[in-house]
């Protein structure tokens, strides 16, 4: 049987794991598809972001995923 979500988010980038960690902080269902192969890789650092000064792009993913997650975000690899 297929789970059922309120939202699904897709695309792992700021603004998505944004979307995924408040939709779950206000406790709806939600699933966050990401391939976890970032467009902005190739950049040294994220700009302003969050208030973040200079994060390198990685680092804003893993702390976006670890809150979210952590939220009750659920993660799936996919594109």
């Amino acid at each position: 049987m297929a789970a059922e979500y309120d939202a699904v988010v897709i695309g792992g980038g700021p603004a998505g794991l944004a979307c995924a960690l408040w939709l779950a902080r206000y406790r709806l269902k939600v699933r966050l598809v990401d391939s976890g192969d970032p467009r902005n890789a190739p950049t040294w650092a994220v700009h302003g972001y969050l208030g973040l000064k200079d994060i390198a792009p990685m680092q804003l993913r893993r702390i976006g995923r670890e809150q979210a997650l952590s939220a009750g975000a659920a993660l799936e690899a996919g594109t």
